[in-house]
């Protein structure tokens, strides 16, 4: 699988391997969660279902390890 090594994708990774000014790193979940919500940039994304399906899974590549830190979820936790 290309994901990079922590299981994680670069959202969003281009089709055409251009950069892009926002990038997160997301776990299989979230990616295909965004799919479904029909996540603004997923059109584009090579690890779109569609795209995959087609051409197969982007190669891993050092941008990959080089994006930031996987996006958080907000939690509220009472302190007392």
């Amino acid at each position: 699988m290309s994901n990079t090594a922590q299981g994680l994708r670069v959202c969003p990774t281009r089709v055409d391997g251009s950069p892009v000014l926002f990038a997160h790193k997301v776990d299989l979940s979230r990616c295909q969660e965004r799919q479904r919500q029909r996540y603004h940039k997923c059109f584009a994304c090579a690890w779109n279902n569609s795209y995959v399906s087609q051409h197969g899974e982007p190669a891993l590549t050092a941008a990959d390890d080089a994006a930031p830190a996987p996006e958080k979820e907000e939690t509220t936790a009472k302190v007392g």
